[in-house]
């Protein structure tokens, strides 16, 4: 009679044998995730392609003034003032951002000034940080878990293509993807992502590995900076992973290469705030008045912004105060006590969930209110706040990963959500499409939108519908009454309708609110000639015969110019210059430099203009 043979266990289990604990297949893990770049290649090639629409949208905000209008950045010939950092002490709209300014002048070497350009670089660097982090997510992986059978490698590989996905395709990245003027947090998060990366390569015992990616994570940290003040976060979270991962191991190499990151990142925002030049507009204020209140009022844009990481509709291009008067402090507050409780035992149960707790709120406080801000919230500011929300959601599906039901009841909302978050996002590009259709569905959102009601103005005053227009302006004069550009538009506006006393009226109370010539003050005499600008104390006469050669018209003490292109300092599109020494408002000469949509009323007593030149100098 033949024996009956001891049936084997089954090793497809997601537990290791109770005997011995399995190791993480070197070979395996290696093979499959790190030498094989085809996942992480599809997930950026699928990123890509739901952002292809985007491509097609035009220039938006800042962006149009930056590319089309300021004229640094399409000059190539201004690539040293950038590299040597002379730009920190220039009155410039990214002068305090160098490595932005940078990006931009590569691309408009290559591109001009056609939109299409800018808009395929900004798509592949989203993709390109998919890559890195589904890359730096599998590294972590590796030193998270041990003792998992080859199917429980696969469902690492799922997870983290999911929560990677679900990055990849939030419509809260739409915004710094789509306006080309918000490329900077892209910037920041690729060179977070690039650094952490260096630092999983870093070999202490290894001089010359040691050296090379130290060196690399260094450079991130400083380019990082560069691109945006939140870059800082580089060096804080360099010393997190070390602090999380690395602590145990020989400390005096770690030591030159954290040291290094951390003085790199101090030296530049030294630099930054030593050289600025005086700024050209108010200031902003803190949040409800005071630096107290803000934290107040903080909670309350944190938790409003949490409900659009799980709930992304009714987003907005200019949040306002008015958009989390639903939610009371008290209410806030009790809620984000909960999410950190969460957070901080999220934290002490797995280091890839304490390094993403520690990614979102780096991340996020340095884009907070505790300095003031001109935009008190917006979507980009999660860009790099959203990996450490993917971070915490894969650390909680790895420590579910041994229960089989438990994975899958986790897993599975997060594949379902892929659908709705792709439609939304794809929808959220249509806005991004031009100034009409963006401000248009921010009105929807924040009626109560200043800038929002500006700039569909000057959308509808690209489209000649002047009465739509002064409407617009209007309301924002309502909601910001002493906001100079507000007068300035309105005028403009005015203009175009052959209302010229009214719109003189609007000019001077602009230069009102801007005092005079404090404006020009910041520039010096070179400066103010690249601008195509001179101050001199001619006699009236004297300056009307330089208008007229200048084929520009006095009209009741206004010289009006319209310009193809303007290349004036931080979208103040008016300037003063005195006509005589005294600086009494009466005694000024008032010089309007329209937009070249602007078109003058035959009813203005002016001089008939065939051609306008691309700069305006007044000389003595």
């Amino acid at each position: 009679m033949a024996k009956r043979t001891k049936k084997k266990p089954s090793q497809n289990r997601i537990s290791a044998s109770k005997s011995k604990p399995k190791d993480f297949p070197k070979k395996s893990f290696f093979s499959i995730f790190l030498s094989n770049l085809s996942l992480p290649l599809l997930l950026a090639l699928t990123t890509f392609i739901i952002y292809w629409p985007s491509l097609a949208s035009d220039f938006i905000y800042d962006g149009r003034f930056e590319i089309l209008e300021e004229g640094f950045i399409t000059n190539f010939s201004n690539l040293p003032a950038v590299l040597s950092l002379k730009v920190l002490g220039m009155n410039l709209m990214l002068g305090s951002r160098p490595g932005s300014l940078l990006y931009l002048m590569l691309i408009a070497a290559v591109w001009g000034k056609h939109p299409f350009g800018y808009h395929l670089c900004s798509n592949l660097l989203h993709a390109a940080n998919v890559a890195l982090l589904f890359i730096f997510l599998l590294r972590l992986a590796k030193a998270e878990i041990t003792g998992l059978a080859r199917n429980g490698i696969r469902r690492i590989q799922l997870a983290i293509a999911a929560v990677t996905l679900i990055f990849a395709l939030h419509p809260l990245a739409v915004e710094p993807v789509s306006a080309i003027n918000y490329c900077s947090d892209l910037l920041v998060t690729f060179f977070t992502l690039l650094a952490l990366l260096a630092a999983t390569a870093f070999k202490p015992e290894n001089f010359r590995i040691a050296l090379l990616t130290g060196a690399i994570g260094t450079f991130c940290a400083f380019t990082a900076v560069t691109c945006k003040e939140s870059g800082l976060a580089v060096a804080l979270l360099l010393i997190v992973y070390w602090f999380l991962f690395r602590r145990n191991e020989a400390k005096k190499p770690w030591f030159w290469f954290l040291g290094g990151a951390m003085m790199v990142t101090a030296a530049f925002l030294a630099a930054r705030f030593a050289f600025a030049p005086t700024a050209s507009e108010p200031a902003p204020t803190y949040l409800g008045g005071s630096f107290f209140q803000v934290f107040l009022i903080q909670p309350q844009l944190w938790i409003f912004m949490m409900g659009k990481l799980f709930w992304p509709t009714r987003l907005s291009a200019d949040y306002v105060l008015e958009n989390v008067d639903g939610l009371p402090t008290s209410v806030a507050l009790v809620i984000l006590v909960l999410v950190v409780a969460l957070q901080v035992r999220l934290a002490s149960q797995s280091r890839i969930g304490a390094m993403g707790v520690a990614v979102y709120w780096v991340g996020l406080i340095t884009v907070s209110n505790f300095i003031p801000l001109f935009r008190i919230l917006g979507d980009r500011f999660y860009y790099l706040p959203l990996v450490g929300v993917t971070m915490q959601l894969l650390a909680l599906l790895l420590m579910i990963l041994r229960w089989r039901d438990g994975f899958w009841a986790v897993l599975a909302p997060c594949l379902i959500a892929l659908l709705p978050l792709t439609l939304l996002t794809l929808m959220r590009e249509d806005v991004f499409a031009d100034e009409f259709t963006l401000w248009s569905d921010t009105l929807q959102v924040s009626p109560l939108s200043a800038s929002a009601h500006t700039n569909l103005g000057k959308a509808f005053l690209q489209k000649g519908q002047v009465d739509d227009a002064m409407a617009q302006f209007q309301k924002a004069m309502e909601l910001v009454p002493n906001y100079a550009d507000n007068h300035y538009n309105f005028g403009v506006a005015l203009l175009q309708k052959g209302q010229l006393k009214e719109a003189i009226a609007q000019f001077q109370k602009a230069l009102e609110i801007y005092q005079g010539l404090k404006a020009l003050a910041q520039f010096s005499p070179s400066q103010l000639a690249a601008l195509g600008l001179h101050v001199t104390h001619a006699s009236p006469a004297r300056l009307k015969r330089m208008a007229s050669s200048l084929q520009a018209s006095v009209v009741h003490g206004v010289v009006i110019v319209t310009l193809s292109k303007v290349a004036v300092q931080r979208r103040l599109l008016l300037c003063a210059v005195t006509a005589r020494p005294t600086l009494a408002l009466g005694d000024m000469l008032i010089v309007c430099v329209l937009p070249s949509c602007v078109q003058l009323t035959p009813s203005l007593d002016r001089k008939p203009v065939n051609e306008f030149p691309d700069r305006v100098t007044l000389t003595q």
